[in-house]
Formats: C-alpha cells, structure tokens, sequence
C-alpha cells in the first residue's frame, strides 16, 4: 500500500485539497516533506484554482475524483468505477465492499504513513481530530483496529495510528475541537468574492503556501442511490457513499 501512495502523490506538487481541517493538514505535511504548493480547492461543490492552472494536471488531496483527475482520498468508492489509474484510495485497493468496513482514518494518515517523516504533536492532534478519527476510535473500535494492522511500519504501529487510539491524548483533541467546532473552514453561502477570500484567510492562517486563488467554479450536487451512480458515472466529477447505498454526487455541469 506504501508504495501505490508515494507514487499517487508524486503525479504532482501543484494540490488541490479539501477546504477542512484533513485537507490542510495533508497540505501541511505534504509541503513540509515534498515541497507540494496549493493551487486550489475543492468540497465537491465548489472548486477554486489559481489563474492559468489546469486541474488535470494536479492532485486533488482528500477528494475522491473521477478520471481524467487525479486524487488521493478516503472515501468508499464502487469497485471497478472511473477511477484514474494513477489515484489511491484505500477501499479500492483492499476492495472494501461495505460501508462499515471502509477506512475509518483521516486521509492524513494516508500521506504521513507513505512519506515516513516524524510528524509533530501538533500535527498529530490535527490528524486525530480530521473526519473525527479520534472518535471513530471508540465508535468503530474493531474497523480501527484492523485497519491498524495495514499502517504499520516494518511490523511497528504507524506512531500517529498509536497517538489516536490512545485515549489519554483526547484531552488534547476536545481543545481542538473548542477551537474548531466545524471541520470545513468556509461557508458554501459565501459569494464567490467572499468565499476566495476567507479560504485565503485560513490558508494564511494554517501557514499553508498557496498560489493566489483567482477562479471559482460552482457544481451541480446530488444526493442519489447506487445504481444512478453507476449510470452517470461518465457524468460524475466525483463521489463518495456517505451512508449505505446512499452516494454524494458532483456533476460535470456547472450551477
């Protein structure tokens, strides 16, 4: 699994990532031990890019898209789908089929466990609170641990999987937690002005580089079932099952 990853976040340095606590702290790390840069951002509704560049040519972080996009993300997926060849997304390469079984982490963990760098305390608590992994410890007790055994290093417990299934360490997290009390940073209601220019407010703020984010682009979204996924999926920009055969949707249309 290691290496399928490395090789899906060296397709490129310019990221496109989620605008969510996970999403800037793939960005973070992956600048700090890559040197990746964000151009953009996506939350399956609204993209926003840095003039001139071309999201194909880009990874998209903590999204899980259809060719001809390439992504990195932890979201379950339908076998055998639009997949690019050269994305990760660890359901599809164990072939989960339940929704109950998918990857219970953030994708942080993802990247932090192919790049092999020790990550700080403060990293650590971000990647514990991202998608509420630290919660997902004691809801999903059995998914976590055995997904556990697939992040480790040479037999050794993955150091960040070891920090979230501590529970001593949730103290550290609630206080997170206080002071982010919703995972996305920007407000989809935000005008397009407005929405470009709180995102390039908290990626200041995260200390994330990023290039000037100068276009924005709204989606059609949906809520639908398997099988209309399945039909449109040449239709579909990307997708993720958020409940048991219940699948968010992204439109190649735009609003």
């Amino acid at each position: 699994m290691k290496s399928s990853i490395y090789e899906t976040l060296y397709y490129s340095k310019n990221i496109i990532v989620s605008p969510d606590i996970d999403g800037f702290t793939c960005a973070k790390i992956m600048h700090e031990h890559l040197g990746s840069i964000v151009v953009g951002t996506y939350d399956k509704n609204i993209l926003t890019l840095a003039k001139g560049i071309d999201p194909v040519d880009c990874l998209f972080v903590d999204c899980d898209m259809n060719a001809p996009f390439v992504s990195i993300g932890n979201h379950m997926r339908q076998q055998d789908d639009n997949m690019h060849e050269k994305s990760f997304n660890p359901n599809t390469h164990y072939q989960v089929e339940r929704y109950g079984d998918k990857f219970p982490y953030a994708t942080a963990f993802l990247i932090a466990f192919a790049i092999e760098e020790p990550t700080t305390l403060s990293t650590k608590i971000c990647m514990s609170y991202a998608d509420s992994t630290y919660k997902n410890a004691i809801k999903y007790y059995d998914n976590m641990h055995a997904w556990s055994t697939r992040l480790c290093h040479n037999g050794v417990l993955d150091e960040n999987v070891e920090y979230v299934l501590d529970h001593a360490n949730y103290l550290d997290i609630d206080q997170m937690a206080i002071s982010y009390p919703r995972q996305g940073f920007v407000s989809r209601r935000k005008t397009s002005t407005n929405y470009i220019k709180d995102m390039e407010f908290y990626l200041t703020k995260w200390q994330i580089p990023f290039l000037p984010l100068g276009n924005y682009h709204k989606f059609e979204t949906g809520f639908v079932d398997k099988n209309t996924v399945k039909r449109y999926m040449d239709d579909i920009i990307s997708y993720a099952e958020v409940y048991t055969n219940e699948f968010s949707v992204t439109y190649k249309d735009k609003e």
